[in-house]
């Protein structure tokens, strides 16, 4: 499967006030250490467009043994400055490792489409498909990977939730993504991409 097997999702307000500081933190700082660890493929940010304090952060990994590394842990048992200063100011967050169960597609699109659903929901995969989104993945909640006690999750003020299942849906554009969503799936939630660094990425930098 190109693009990796596994994801790591994570959905989180940030109060607008706050906006500059986190993203300064996200780009400069926090993507390019997640990127930087083995195994770990491409992070990308994503802002809420009808609700925007509501973030999407999402990285690509190669499998689900990217989030249990030792190079990964260390970067949660010890958080920068920064990232002391950031987490406390997370709101409603939900984090979890997933495996891909199905993907069509590849890449990331300027626009993200988010449905969570239960494990025994329907998962509306085909009829989004149908739109030719630059990629669509189904996403598996891995609930016991990556959810070891670590001095980041202390920093939060309140426990990650975790998702069982979620499409998330990569279109060419907003409005693509505004026009599949009226069609099947009208909870979704409708980001629009702000940042995307690849593991190439920071090899070139190098």
């Amino acid at each position: 499967m190109r693009g990796g097997r596994a994801a790591l999702a994570l959905w989180v307000d940030i109060d607008p006030a706050d906006d500059a500081l986190f993203n300064h933190w996200h780009s400069r700082e926090h993507v390019q250490e997640r990127v930087g660890c083995p195994g770990w493929l491409r992070g990308s940010r994503f802002k809420g467009v009808d609700r925007p304090s509501r973030y999407l952060l999402f990285y690509d990994a190669q499998t689900t043994a990217a989030f249990e590394s030792d190079a990964y842990y260390t970067c949660l048992r010890n958080p920068s400055e920064m990232s002391r200063a950031i987490f406390p100011r997370f709101r409603d967050t939900w984090r979890t490792a997933c495996t891909i169960e199905r993907r069509q597609g590849d890449g990331i699109g300027a626009a993200a489409l988010t449905l969570r659903v239960k494990a025994d929901e329907p998962a509306p995969f085909d009829a989004l498909a149908a739109f030719q989104p630059a990629r669509i993945d189904l996403l598996l909640g891995r609930l016991d990977v990556g959810q070891a006690h670590t001095t980041e999750k202390e920093l939060r003020p309140e426990p990650d939730r975790q998702i069982e299942r979620a499409i998330v849906a990569f279109f060419w554009s907003v409005a693509d993504a505004r026009t599949a969503r009226a069609a099947h799936a009208p909870s979704a939630e409708l980001f629009a991409l702000q940042h995307t660094v690849s593991k190439g990425d920071l090899s070139f930098l190098n």
